[in-house]
């Protein structure tokens, strides 16, 4: 049942979260690809674990599923339930009452169709949970797709996904703008929108399909990265030109490209298209076991990737906190300023989910593992403590 660690992956995962805390000080204009590269990676991990389950035990889809969902409860909730009262403290203690609203759409993993639909400030420390709530809504609904159906049609539905995802997109964005939604709403209508962003996930699962054979035939890695390269450079390039012939000038030609919450032009389709791409030619790099990776799989940093999940969660708070007792940081364009704002902030997240982990998360998991693996010998008719 258990399938081999890829450490390289920690690594990425530790990339993916500094990438996003360099956006939110303001470092790192395209840091949201970090969490691109977040859901590429749970596609592939979840992918690769349930694939491992089902060659491991009989197929019992019902008690697979609720195998899956056990351990993604135990990993996930119990650190995000003890962000969401932390939150609710610093609410209480810096006077927002009204954020007490958004308690039941966190509670239920449906937050980003409340920012979607919602025109009222969020709590900043509440701002990244959307993302959550996507990875969220994912698990429930992906599952039947790896589990109900054999390998090949799983391909085949995988591969519909990331083929059908993007034309959602454009469907939705219109949709949107027929409703008299403005540009930067119709933006982040996608840019938060779960089904619009199933492919990263897909993508990922793909991955996991084919890691044998990517390990037989690492070149089939290099050819996926030169593929995105030249997705990449094609994109970037194509709209440049678009907005020059929209009058852009100098600096502003290459705003605009690759933000993330992108509406015009079809933007808001394929700049994820191109993200996803780099991200899974990322990941394939890593499964093939690129000699670049080792120069990132350092103890450290791999457990920096290992508490990555934490780091994600407390990072907006540790922000807002830092940025409370300093008012006049987010007012600092200093570039040296943000860089020292950057390092304490990751510092203290890192730490903070470090301590959680080794203190209570660890056992959590292990503890979810150990009642996963009892419902599995449970209903393939053996005894609770054989080992697989």
């Amino acid at each position: 049942m258990k399938t081999e660690r890829i450490y390289s992956i920690d690594s990425l995962r530790a990339l993916a979260m500094t990438m996003v805390i360099a956006q939110h000080c303001k470092l790192l204009p395209f840091g949201w690809t970090g969490v691109w590269l977040f859901y590429v990676i749970s596609g592939f991990v979840i992918s690769r674990n349930l694939i491992a389950e089902k060659a491991t035990f009989k197929p019992a889809p019902l008690f697979h599923y609720l195998s899956f969902v056990l351990r993604r409860i135990f990993r996930i909730v119990p650190p995000y339930a003890a962000y969401i009262l932390i939150c609710l403290l610093v609410i209480r203690l810096l006077g927002y009452p009204e954020q007490y609203r958004e308690l039941p759409y966190l509670a239920t993993f449906t937050y980003n169709w409340r920012m979607i639909f919602s025109v009222e400030p969020q709590f900043s420390a509440f701002g990244h949970l959307w993302t959550i709530s996507v990875e969220e809504q994912f698990y429930v609904l992906f599952p039947i797709l790896i589990l109900l159906v054999n390998r090949d049609r799983a391909i085949f539905g995988l591969i519909a996904i990331c083929l059908l995802v993007p034309v959602l997109r454009n469907v939705m964005a219109w949709q949107m703008a027929a409703h008299g939604w403005d540009a930067a709403r119709i933006a982040f209508g996608v840019y938060a929108s779960s089904f619009g962003q199933f492919d990263a996930f897909a993508m990922g699962a793909l991955l996991a399909h084919f890691e044998p054979a990517i390990r037989r035939h690492p070149q089939f890695a290099t050819k996926s990265a030169w593929l995105a390269l030249v997705m990449a450079t094609v994109y970037v390039a194509t709209y440049i030109v678009i907005n020059i012939r929209l009058g852009a000038h100098g600096i502003d030609a290459i705003r605009n490209i690759v933000s993330g919450v992108l509406y015009g032009e079809k933007r808001e389709v394929f700049v994820y298209i191109v993200m996803n791409s780099c991200a899974a030619a990322t990941l394939a790099g890593a499964i093939a076991g690129w000699r670049v990776f080792s120069l990132i799989e350092h103890p450290f940093v791999v457990a920096v990737g290992q508490v990555s999940y934490g780091g994600y969660l407390l990072h907006a708070l540790v922000l807002l906190l830092m940025g409370e007792a300093i008012d006049s940081f987010f007012e600092s364009q200093a570039l040296q300023i943000r860089i020292v704002f950057f390092l304490v902030a990751w510092c203290c997240t890192v730490g903070i989910a470090w301590l959680s982990y080794i203190t209570w998360e660890r056992k959590l998991i292990r503890y979810g593992h150990k009642v996963s693996q009892r419902i599995m010998l449970r209903a393939n008719g053996r005894p609770v403590g054989v080992s697989v």
